[in-house]
């Protein structure tokens, strides 16, 4: 028992840490985007603080500047010589009036550069973290090839057929199944233009994809579009969920389930169709490890889902994923090529995301704050070093563009002010000012109460039913 304790507080501990490694280098490097380009601009930066509230530990570098540590690492600010705090107070006093290396006191252009420093840097550093992912691991390139089109379905009622490869969707080039897998599961029911090479003949499709309501083991309602087709992956497992039904039984990675209560298996997908329907019914799977056939029951956990007439349902699960192919060595400039290319995928898909929740097409109650974030994290930090920078990865391009948003208190508030002084040649007025910031806290209030009331109603829900 006193061991059993021990492992969980480690584990506790272990994720804890991982939670503020992803959050403090998302923060740490968007403070150093400001703070790099006001010290190149001439601004005197008086604090660089990571965290809030009371100080845990501080040093003065030789400019000046303190560098302090505070006690509730959500969020950090960089202060300038003339700031209540880190650029966010308006100011239209005269430039003559201000002191050398005040940030006010600085051209437009100026400081509209050090506030979009932030942003950009957590741009750059997501796409540096994915590059040096790609060259330290490798790239999975599964084709996007269709193997199987399901009857009845979106693609196979557009004329999409097997071995028609998917070339282009909407613009956005193809290069691997898991582009397709993206787009497609992220359309929430617009119709998408799919173009397919079939034997050297460039054919498209328009297809609206059927939309689910899936609940994730975290309580989250996703709504995923799918248009039936499949990629045959082998019946390998690649990963087993802790604490799910498969580990539970004994399923390890590396298991490759040949039949599920006497029928054959044959691929990943099999291994789907057969689990769906079987919520709370054991299942007797037969696997091969290291060339021996063993019978292991599983009972498939539920998850609610949603038809796309609305009807509930339940939908089986037992905690595993595919064996994904070998990962390719990649050189360092195609490394660098996908490390952009995704951070440039996870910007556009977040934009759309909102666009979905602000019309309704997505539910708002996926949207989380920092309790989801630990969730995932500690998810995340299961699976090993790689996934855990990939998600950091994404966590950083995404505080990057919702700073971005054009709401006073944010930085691409402040950029909204900027471009209008730079349009009417001088600044909004005081009042003006302040009643914008005053607008942006009570919208950036609500943000973060709307988004710890989700998360705390769905821990609530699964500590009261039980995953619900």
């Amino acid at each position: 028992m006193i061991e059993g304790l021990v492992s969980q507080v480690a584990t506790w501990g272990l994720n804890i840490v991982a939670f503020l490694f992803v959050l403090g280098v998302v923060v740490f490097f968007h403070e150093l985007g400001h703070f790099l380009v006001a010290r190149w601009c001439g601004v005197t930066v008086t604090t660089f603080s990571i965290g809030f509230g009371r100080e845990l530990g501080a040093f003065v570098d030789r400019y000046g500047t303190r560098w302090r540590l505070a006690a509730i690492p959500l969020g950090g600010y960089v202060k300038f010589l003339d700031d209540a705090n880190a650029a966010s107070q308006p100011s239209a006093a005269a430039p003559e009036t201000l002191p050398p290396g005040s940030f006010h006191g600085k051209p437009v252009w100026q400081r509209a550069l050090v506030v979009a420093a932030g942003p950009a840097a957590n741009f750059i550093v997501a796409a540096l973290i994915y590059t040096a992912a790609n060259a330290a691991y490798g790239v999975s390139m599964i084709t996007a090839r269709v193997d199987q089109v399901v009857a009845d379905m979106p693609a196979a009622q557009a004329g999409i057929k097997a071995g028609d490869v998917i070339t282009d969707i909407d613009g956005w080039s193809i290069e691997t199944f898991d582009d397709v897998v993206r787009i497609v599961t992220a359309s929430s029911g617009r119709t998408l233009n799919i173009t397919v090479d079939r034997g050297g003949e460039a054919l498209t499709f328009p297809v609206t994809p059927q939309i689910k309501d899936q609940k994730s083991d975290l309580g989250v309602t996703l709504r995923l579009g799918d248009i039936g087709i499949q990629r045959m992956l082998p019946a390998r497992i690649g990963t087993v969920v802790p604490d799910s039904p498969a580990e539970k039984a004994g399923i390890a990675p590396g298991d490759v389930i040949t039949a599920i209560d006497g029928a054959p298996v044959t691929s990943f997908e099999d291994v789907i169709d057969m689990v769906g329907p079987a919520a709370g019914r054991p299942l007797a799977l037969t696997v091969d490890r290291g060339g021996t056939a063993h019978t292991i029951t599983v009972t498939p956990g539920e998850v609610d889902g949603k038809k796309p007439d609305g009807t509930p349902y339940k939908q089986g699960r037992i905690g595993v994923s595919p064996d994904r192919p070998a990962p390719v060595a990649v050189s360092l400039p195609e490394a660098a090529r996908l490390g952009v290319r995704e951070t440039y995928a996870n910007i556009v898909q977040t934009v759309t995301g909102i666009w979905d929740i602000l019309t309704q097409r997505q539910s708002a109650d996926q949207v989380g704050g920092p309790i989801l974030m630990a969730e995932v994290t500690a998810r995340v930090v299961e699976l090993g070093w790689e996934p855990l920078l990939r998600w950091t990865a994404l966590i950083s391009a995404n505080i990057g563009l919702l700073n971005l948003l054009p709401i006073p208190l944010l930085d691409g508030g402040h950029l909204v002010f900027y471009a209008m002084e730079a349009i009417r040649r001088r600044p909004l007025s005081q009042r003006v000012q302040e009643i914008g910031f005053q607008i942006g806290i009570a919208v950036v209030l609500m943000m973060v109460v709307f988004v710890n009331l989700n998360d705390l109603m769905r821990l609530g829900k699964r500590w009261l039913f039980g995953g619900g």
